[in-house]
């Protein structure tokens, strides 16, 4: 079961916290926390001066975001993991079912 609680962590890192879906086009504000750019920009429309962090509420000075290409990479890994690890998971059952192990 660790394998499978790790990949659940990867799983909750690699998504958005504003819309919860894997991050495209990932972006890090100054505090650290990473969001899709359209979710951030999106959140921060009809705001002024004061853009919060929608996670810490950290007062970011401007709406230029730095991309964070490798964390778009790592994502990408994560859903193929998952991909992958759901593919094999009924072939792992029906070996069980036949009493063999894969």
């Amino acid at each position: 079961m660790p394998f499978t609680a790790s990949l659940a962590e990867l799983q909750v890192e690699a998504s958005c916290p504003i819309c919860l879906e894997y991050l495209r086009d990932p972006v890090t504000t100054d505090c650290g926390h990473n969001f899709c750019g359209s979710c951030i920009h999106q959140c921060w429309e009809d705001l002024q001066d004061t853009l919060p962090c929608p996670v810490c509420l950290h007062h970011c000075p401007d709406r230029n975001l730095k991309r964070n290409m490798q964390l778009g990479h790592m994502t990408g890994i994560v859903k193929q993991l998952l991909a992958r690890r759901s593919k094999r998971k009924p072939r792992e059952e029906k070996a069980l079912l036949l009493g063999r192990r894969l």
